[in-house]
């Protein structure tokens, strides 16, 4: 078939399209119910397919899980990596990667990562995604550490605030959704307004 040019998606491209959809229709309903609460079948009826076609695409629910995950902390490498590449203090890194992380993983609608649903995946992934979430971890606590260090961040404790950090980016999944009227940008500012600012007024 032709592609004209590259305006009509090639078959993988489609596959692929359909796959993405699927993973953002399962991140949301696993987020909203739970994983071990949702079933394929009701994936399947919100995405408007049988489970029967959704097995072409997945060969079971923990490969579902599996990609919802493996998107949430690809939005945080990504994070990651556009803090790394800025010229800037420890200080302006953290925000950036505060916003940015808030920012891709609004748009992708990643699934909301705890132990118990890394858990549920096979004991390989487990240990891929509890590496995943590790390396993460380590890199904020080393960026709050590097930020009091050059006096930017008062004397904290660098372990807490990275599990701060994460612990509220995750949480926006299970309560914040498409339909919601503030757009993910918003949601990103106020949130490092807050990380950095809190909220007591001051003089």
């Amino acid at each position: 078939m032709a592609n004209w040019n590259g305006a009509v998606a090639s078959r993988e491209e489609i596959r692929e399209l359909k796959r993405r959809a699927a993973v953002r229709v399962a991140a949301r309903i696993f987020n909203e119910k739970g994983y071990h609460a949702t079933s394929l079948d009701e994936i399947a009826d919100e995405i408007g397919v049988t489970k029967t076609a959704l097995y072409y695409y997945f060969k079971n629910k923990e490969q579902l899980l599996y990609e919802c995950l493996v998107l949430t902390y690809d939005c945080g490498q990504t994070a990651q990596q556009e803090a790394q590449a800025l010229d800037g203090s420890a200080y302006d890194k953290l925000c950036l990667m505060y916003r940015r992380f808030i920012d891709t993983l609004m748009e992708e609608r990643g699934a909301y990562t705890t132990t118990a649903n890394i858990k549920s995946l096979p004991e390989c992934q487990q240990k891929e995604m509890f590496a995943r979430r590790t390396q993460l971890e380590t890199y904020i606590r080393d960026l709050v550490q590097d930020a009091i260090t050059e006096g930017s961040v008062r004397d904290v404790d660098p372990r807490v605030t990275a599990s701060f950090f994460l612990g509220a980016v995750n949480w926006i999944l299970r309560w914040h959704s498409e339909e919601e009227a503030l757009p993910a940008n918003a949601v990103a500012a106020h949130f490092v307004d807050l990380f950095v600012n809190g909220i007591v007024k001051r003089d």
